[in-house]
């Protein structure tokens, strides 16, 4: 029932095509609400339901209506949302790894308890047997 739709605040992913009835559409962090330019066909009337956005993710419905007949058109509406450099830099230093150094003699102990154990391992693997 529409013959043209267009979101001037936004992005509209796909071209419009009268009958495909879901879009996905992008805008800027402040817009509160899609400012659309729509041409219906003679006599169709058009209410825009859910025309308030919210933080990132909105859902805008377009009903195209005329007597009995209905076509509800859905725009899947996502926020580009950017972050300060403050929140960046927050969140890189609780990603790095600290570093412990470990001093030599630990790990010359610990070399040489693995080889005790693996000798004497062996040792009781292929002792001779008395029968």
């Amino acid at each position: 029932m529409l013959e043209d739709l267009q979101v001037l605040n936004g992005n509209l992913e796909l071209k419009f095509a009268k009958y495909n009835y879901e879009y996905t559409v992008t805008v800027e962090e402040d817009v509160t609400a899609l400012e659309l330019s729509f041409i219906p066909l003679d006599g169709v009337n058009v209410l825009v339901i859910d025309n308030e956005l919210d933080d990132t993710d909105n859902i805008v419905y377009l009903k195209a209506y005329k007597d009995m007949d209905e076509e509800l058109y859905t725009l899947y509406v996502h926020k580009n949302t950017t972050e300060s450099v403050d929140g960046i830099l927050k969140y890189k230093e609780s990603l790095e790894v600290k570093k412990e150094e470990v001093e030599l003699y630990k790990v010359q102990i610990l070399g040489i308890s693995i080889f005790l154990i693996i000798v004497i391992i062996f040792c009781l693997l292929f002792k001779k047997r008395n029968v």
